[in-house]
């Protein structure tokens, strides 16, 4: 059965395919039905994926249902049983400090399974299709952020195409932690944010506010967007300050719905058991996973010998060294996440090499331009400027000081940077925007390279993410 499921999912790929091709004979393939059409495969391969990723494949902190092993599965498990929040200091299980929202709607899924008389046992495996929508949410409101911003053509497509087709985004839609439902809302709040900026509407200030509250009340990380989120508001306020009452107003109705919803499951922790506000439980440094290494040696040493492979290296327990420099670190597993998951196949694995290396020099082409864009573009706005540049600067802040107050291998993971994937993207299709205006050689040569690496980005994505459906099916025969 799998490989005929295989080989029916892969003619679905084709389908956006044909459909572009017809169209364009036609004449009637705009920008905008090309990027709906790459959402389109990417939400096939993203049923591929949840088709040969099961709930205890390249999960995070999940564990087993029915097994008692704590983790989020513990955390759904409870709420189901109990439809309450845990009345007990949530330090006492393992990842119950976290926000409860993305567990609840898990499980007034599958309350409402139950209704056809679907039970829990069966229920849990249509949890990966609600993480497989956040994930394509993600794409189109991406998509969306890149078109008001005022990218177009060439750079639409492409800034698109990297956030579809991108290794993280595809492996979150199969993981049914809270990653991929905070992301969803991160990318939520950065389009209203960028929307307001330009309209300064009530109702898209009162959509901000919802987007990071619920975002905090998944995941509190979310709340690193408020410091780019608070000085759009002040650029705004300052460049509007003859209608300071309305603005005044506005911000004062963000606060009302923004603060409850973000801070309830803090302060609640806070003041019922002493949780401290910023609570993250920390590993012990007596396992396998920590880096015995100085902070300075960590974010200086750049050896070769890091990228001998293109996937995270876990010590001496399983041959390698510890993968200790936060920066390879993130560039390895935004492709493969935290494992080696290709087994013996000397294509597959040169197809993740290829993979890996055109992703550094696209990482590197969208540095470059950000820096570029913020200091000389004048197609962006001072408010898009500094929201971008912000959101950069403290998610990564973060992310490193985050490696570094925790020393372990699987604390340098991408899902605690996902939004920069979206701003990464906005600045390459920014770069290639820009640059197609020139006649600048150097500029139209770096155009050429750069929209040459995301395309084998793309087309490597896909052949590494689908692939793997077809080692996993013939196995299975």
């Amino acid at each position: 059965m799998g490989i005929f499921v295989s080989v029916e999912m892969t003619v679905m790929l084709f389908i956006p395919v044909v459909i572009a091709f017809f169209l364009k004979k036609k004449n009637s393939l705009s920008v905008e039905v090309v990027c709906i059409l790459l959402i389109l495969m990417g939400v096939i391969i993203r049923m591929m994926y949840i088709t040969y990723t099961s709930l205890d494949v390249r999960q995070h902190d999940v564990h087993l249902f029915f097994s008692g092993q704590e983790g989020h599965s513990e955390y759904i498990e409870y709420l189901y049983n109990n439809m309450r929040l845990p009345d007990f200091d949530p330090r006492d299980k393992w990842q119950f400090y976290h926000p409860p929202l993305h567990h609840i709607i898990f499980v007034l899924w599958l309350k409402f399974l139950n209704l056809f008389g679907l039970k829990i046992e069966s229920g849990i495996n249509t949890l990966q299709y609600l993480t497989v929508i956040y994930s394509t949410l993600f794409s189109v409101f991406a998509f969306r952020t890149f078109a008001k911003i005022g990218l177009k053509e060439k750079g639409l497509i492409t800034a698109t195409a990297l956030v579809v087709f991108h290794p993280t985004l595809i492996i979150l839609s199969g993981s049914i932690n809270n990653d991929m439902l905070s992301s969803l809302f991160a990318a939520m709040a950065i389009f209203y944010t960028v929307k307001w900026s330009q309209d300064k509407k009530l109702s898209d200030i009162v959509k901000i506010a919802f987007c990071i509250g619920l975002g905090m009340f998944t995941k509190l990380s979310v709340g690193l967007l408020a410091p780019a989120v608070a000085v759009v508001f002040l650029i705004v306020f300052i460049k509007n300050i003859k209608e300071w009452k309305k603005y005044i107003a506005q911000f004062a109705l963000f606060g009302i719905i923004c603060c409850p919803l973000g801070l309830y499951w803090s302060v609640r922790n806070y003041v019922r058991f002493g949780v401290p506000l910023n609570y993250v439980p920390k590993l012990s440094e007596n396992t396998f996973q920590y880096i015995d290494k100085s902070p300075l040696s960590r974010l200086t040493d750049w050896s070769l010998y890091q990228f001998a492979s293109p996937f995270t290296q876990w010590g001496e327990s399983r041959g390698t060294y510890a993968e200790f420099n936060p920066f390879i670190a993130l560039l390895k597993n935004s492709m493969f996440d935290e494992g080696t998951f290709f087994g013996e196949s000397i294509t597959l694995q040169a197809f993740c090499v290829g993979l890996f290396l055109v992703n550094v020099v696209i990482v590197a082409f969208s540095l470059v331009a950000m820096v570029i864009a913020i200091i000389k573009s004048k197609n962006l706005s001072i408010e898009v400027k500094t929201l971008f540049g912000l959101i950069f600067a403290v998610i990564f802040g973060n992310y490193v000081n985050f490696c570094i107050q925790y020393p372990h291998i699987c604390t340098q993971n991408t899902r605690y940077c996902v939004p920069l994937i979206m701003t990464g993207a906005a600045f390459v299709g920014l770069f290639i925007n820009e640059a197609e205006k020139t006649d600048n050689k150097f500029h139209k040569g770096s155009v050429a390279v750069l929209s040459k690496c995301c395309g084998a980005f793309c087309v490597l994505s896909t052949i590494v993410y689908t692939a793997m459906l077809y080692e996993y099916c013939m196995n299975d025969l």
